[in-house]
């Protein structure tokens, strides 16, 4: 059962996305491709607003197989992949080389994090992700997320107001994430006076932001790490204490 609150967030969602669609200028308006990621409570809620809707072509990822059978048996319209939405083949699978909108809002910031970084590879024109800790929203419109959902602050009427172009924000949970976000500082010898190309992406871990000389700067590849530096890097959980060693201590070892 849905509460009261999840269902108006909902209507207010569903609503702001018509009044985009009617307003926008264009002569032969396409169906938008929305691919949502998750599907719990809210998300199934929300699929029963759009399931007829002829302006949303829906796309629903989620890594519960048993929850997404039981949504597959009631919305033949929607599209569902099982599978998790952090790996690429995954989110090619749903069609985001090709989508309009996407939505990462789990409950985990980690995951709708690295969701939000991967669809701007894809030039995925708007990016919506929602994080369950109101100090990050600065964080993540530095990185590129078009908009940032917190319920935990937002009303209605502010989601509303965040969501121009035609999407939602629906809140979702996608189970435990795999990675985490933290902040390191930059000591060893070994990464001092390096480029950040020349050490992220790791398969283990990337460099989010720099925090240089009281400024912030998104992680670009030409930026030269230097001691002193702080930098918030995106982290697979169970490396986190070799990728802190990797950063901060002189002894060298792989990872």
């Amino acid at each position: 059962m849905v509460d009261e609150s999840s269902i108006k967030l909902v209507e207010e969602i569903v609503t702001n996305l018509d009044d985009n669609y009617v307003s926008e200028e264009s002569d032969e308006k396409k169906p938008y491709d929305l691919i949502i990621i998750g599907g719990g409570r809210v998300g199934a809620h929300l699929i029963e607003k759009l399931k007829t809707c002829p302006r949303y072509n829906v796309t629903l990822i989620d890594d519960n197989a048993e929850n997404m059978k039981s949504l597959e048996e009631r919305y033949e319209e929607i599209n569902f992949i099982i599978g998790n939405a952090t790996e690429k083949k995954t989110l090619e699978k749903a069609g985001i080389e090709t989508a309009d909108i996407i939505v990462a809002a789990t409950s985990v910031d980690e995951i709708n994090l690295l969701i939000s970084i991967t669809a701007q590879k894809y030039n995925v024109s708007k990016i919506i992700a929602r994080t369950t800790d109101p100090s990050h929203i600065k964080m993540f419109k530095k990185l590129g997320v078009s908009e940032v959902v917190s319920p935990e602050l937002a009303a209605c009427s502010d989601i509303e107001k965040m969501i121009i172009p035609q999407n939602i924000s629906e809140i979702a949970v996608m189970g435990k994430g795999d990675f985490e976000l933290i902040d390191i500082p930059v000591k060893a010898n070994r990464i001092a006076g390096k480029c950040i190309c020349d050490i992220s992406p790791n398969k283990n871990f990337i460099i989010v932001l720099c925090h240089k000389n009281n400024e912030t700067y998104i992680a670009q590849n030409n930026i030269v790490l230097e001691k002193g530096d702080l930098i918030s890097v995106l982290v697979r959980t169970k490396y986190i204490k070799k990728t802190r060693k990797y950063f901060t201590k002189n002894n060298l070892f792989s990872i």
